[in-house]
């Protein structure tokens, strides 16, 4: 029971360290979660078939902040609002692109894991792209 406690504890805190979308920006997932998020994003959690490698956008929509759009799409870009898209998926009618996302991305992830993805997705958004 206390490891539970602990874990919703640890994860709280983890939220309340990412600011609202419209506040300042002052903290962030920690490097530990962006990676373990940037491994999974690349294999077994399947993002990158759709969103590409580097966030830009294959079928599903780019993940990059300083793209065309540079705004987040169904979501406020809040941790919080990234994880549950995640975990509950879109369907076509509500997409930009008319294409359904999978919960879960169509892949066997955790909810830790699907909170490791999320780090990793604020990261790519707030990274510019690859210049060509």
């Amino acid at each position: 029971m206390m490891q539970r406690q602990l874990a919703q504890l640890l994860f709280g805190f983890t939220l309340a360290m990412v600011p609202a979308a419209g506040s300042a920006q002052v903290a962030g997932p920690d490097s530990a979660a962006v990676l373990a998020g940037k491994r999974l994003y690349e294999g077994r959690g399947l993002c990158a078939s759709c969103h590409g490698k580097d966030g830009e956008g294959i079928l599903g929509p780019t993940l990059k902040l300083n793209a065309d759009k540079k705004a987040w799409l169904h979501t406020d870009g809040s941790l919080r609002s990234i994880v549950a898209l995640i975990k509950s998926g879109l369907e076509p009618s509500v997409t930009e692109s008319g294409i359904t996302m999978p919960a879960r991305g169509g892949a066997r992830l955790t909810d830790e894991q699907v909170e490791q993805v999320a780090a990793y997705v604020m990261h790519l958004h707030r990274t510019a792209p690859a210049s060509p």
